[in-house]
């Protein structure tokens, strides 16, 4: 195993605030990690330390970066910059800069021959040369893929700018800019924000399939689960590297919650006896040990240790207004056109009390619009909607609302009081409030242009949900939220008693909380009532049709050749096969009954030779078939 790179000695820290405390951190070549942590407690902090981005601070011994000489990386950033000076096919040129350089004067040599400026043989033999240059940099192969990759993820039109484009377009540029990339190590920060289904499916797949080397941090789980077979896990400045699927992290953090929680109960009880013996008056003190003073210091740091390091509970606290009514929202024949485009047409549906609705389709195919004619904000071409009277709704949008940089946490949440007060009346300490959203209290007076972009969203969370409402509309509401404040937003949100209705794309949060699914499709809205997995399968289709759609066109018909005739060794092989194929099934099935009830350590190695089984079986299946077809 290469191994790639290694940091040693990593300490950062930021004003009021540790990032990284004396962290080491290996990477081998082949490695697909996972990158978990709160948001603000270093992800993208690793990601810019591995690029050379930050400088870690001075320390002894010294921070050591220990590189391979054919080391490489290519950073793929959540938002990217200078969009307003490319088209979407030459934007390719802003993450290559060596490129760069040589295209920006290959374009203005171009210019000059084309208005006849400047000296005709001497910009024809320079642009002779920036084109070798381009040719030993790769960029014709590298650009290639690059534009083939646009083309899979749907984008045709590569003369548009970039700054034309909406956040899930972006995205996909994002994406074939990473995919194509050559470098060794591709660093995907939230790669599939603002991505429709289909497209984080198919990225999916292309990441299954690489051979690259690769850390993602993302949020959702799903991709995280199929994709990744190392977890790197940051949490109070250190790193916990973990090797497995991140399903199985999740069950190793469950086992260990228990082994701490045990370890705790242990520390506790012998707390209580250690507390009576102290306090047993003045006698007893004048007798009791040095020694056992010191142990007793020691054993209640240990447990505010165990008790800091126990997963903290977020509490969303989710109001309903307690609205009796049943019917909410009511739509008959609800029409919308943008001149000569009809974006849906003749819809009809209602939102009652307790309904939890998904709603779905493609990017661009009407969900924020139809968000915004139930909010009031646009007006349909035809069509009716009603709403009971004073219907109080709110809504959590992917824009949201600017931070004012020099307020504080605590100014921003308590509003010149000490307390949030709720529209139903409902009191609450500010600092009891927000550490219910992750805030300690040595961060809630901190001025908020000192928070990361994650915690500034929590933050806009933690001020969205003062009060309750009779529906909540959440328009991809994980986008930037780290999957512990995720995991307490899905279970806020099973318990909500009001209606929900969720735009997004991830599908674990989705198929968690909802118990319905609109999907608009080709401007009508299907309606399953059985949720999400009900709703996958349409979702499928329409994808499968689309495929073929694009794959449709004259077929050629081969006449087949004559088929082999089987020889006796190989009958005798196609019947051991069988025989073979069935073993090694009843063998797999053992394996996957065994894995039920095996404890979190043995699961890799468990994982391991179900891989090697399902790899030889499929070996097997090809020789079968190649035989099958001689029969």
């Amino acid at each position: 195993m290469t191994t790639l790179l290694t940091l040693q000695n990593l300490s950062l820290h930021y004003p009021h605030k540790v990032i990284f405390q004396d962290v080491t951190f290996t990477l081998n070549q082949g490695d697909k990690i996972g990158v978990l942590g709160l948001n603000g407690h270093g992800k993208s902090s690793l990601f810019k330390t591995i690029a050379g981005l930050v400088t870690p601070d001075k320390t002894v011994p010294p921070f050591i970066y220990d590189k391979n000489k054919d080391f490489s990386y290519f950073y793929v950033p959540q938002e990217l910059s200078n969009l307003s000076d490319w088209s979407i096919e030459d934007y390719f040129f802003e993450f290559h800069p060596e490129m760069k350089v040589l295209k920006l004067r290959l374009n203005k040599i171009n210019e000059m021959l084309g208005t006849g400026e400047g000296n005709f043989d001497k910009l024809i033999n320079e642009q002779s040369h920036l084109y070798e240059e381009l040719l030993k940099l790769g960029e014709d192969k590298i650009h290639a893929q690059y534009i083939s990759y646009l083309k899979f993820f749907g984008m045709e039109n590569l003369d548009r700018s970039m700054s034309s484009l909406s956040g899930g377009e972006q995205r996909k540029v994002a994406l074939s800019l990473g995919l194509s990339a050559p470098q060794e190590l591709i660093l995907w920060d939230e790669p599939t924000n603002h991505l429709d289904l289909e497209t984080i499916q198919d990225f999916e797949e292309e990441l299954q399939s690489s051979r690259k080397t690769f850390m993602l941090i993302s949020h959702d789980r799903s991709l995280l689960t199929n994709v990744v077979d190392r977890i790197i896990h940051i949490q109070r400045g250190k790193l916990r590297s973990f090797s497995g699927t991140y399903g199985a992290y999740l069950e190793f953090l469950q086992a260990d919650q228990l082994r701490r929680e045990k370890e705790l109960d242990k520390l506790s009880n012998y707390n209580r006896r250690e507390t009576a013996w102290i306090q047993r008056g003045a006698k007893a003190r004048r007798t009791k040990s040095k020694k056992r003073i010191e142990d007793y210091a020691t054993l209640n740091k240990a447990i505010q240790d165990l008790k800091s390091q126990a997963h903290k509970s977020v509490s969303l606290d989710l109001k309903s207004s307690g609205r009796k009514s049943k019917v909410l929202i009511s739509a008959e024949d609800l029409t919308l056109k943008f001149g000569e485009r009809t974006l849906f047409d003749k819809l009809n549906f209602s939102i009652s009390k307790g309904d939890k609705i998904a709603l779905m389709g493609r990017n661009g195919a009407g969900k924020s619009s139809l968000l915004k004619i139930l909010l009031g904000e646009l007006a349909q071409t035809s069509g009716n909607v009603k709403k009971l009277e004073s219907l109080d709704v709110g809504y959590f949008s992917q824009k949201r609302e600017a931070l004012k940089d020099n307020e504080t946490p605590w100014s921003m949440i308590g509003e010149g009081i000490d307390f949030v007060i709720s529209n139903t009346g409902e009191k609450r300490h500010v600092a009891s409030y927000l550490e219910n959203f992750l805030f300690s209290s040595d961060e809630i007076k901190r001025p908020i242009h000192t928070f990361s972009g994650g915690e500034k969203n929590r933050l806009q969370l933690a001020q969205f949900m003062k009060h309750a409402r009779d529906i909540w509309i959440f328009d991809e509401p994980t986008n930037d939220l780290d999957l512990e404040t995720i995991g307490i937003l899905e279970d806020e949100l099973r318990n909500y008693e009001g209606a929900l209705i969720i735009v997004g794309h991830d599908r674990s949060f989705i198929d968690n909380v909802t118990d319905k699914c609109w999907v608009l499709h080709e401007g009508q809205l299907e309606n399953f009532e059985a949720g999400f997995s009900q709703a996958e399968m349409f979702l499928e289709a329409i994808h499968l049709e689309e495929q073929m759609k694009k794959r449709s066109g004259p077929i050629e018909v081969k006449k087949e050749a004559p088929k082999d005739k089987m020889t006796n060794k190989e009958r005798n092989r196609y019947n051991d096969l069988q025989k073979e194929i069935e073993s090694l099934e009843n063998k797999m099935l053992d394996i996957k009954e065994e894995m039920k009830s095996a404890p979190v350590a043995a699961l890799v190695e468990m994982q391991k030779k179900l891989d090697a089984s399902e790899s030889k079986m499929e070996k097997l299946f090809t020789e079968w078939a190649e035989l099958e077809a001689k029969l």
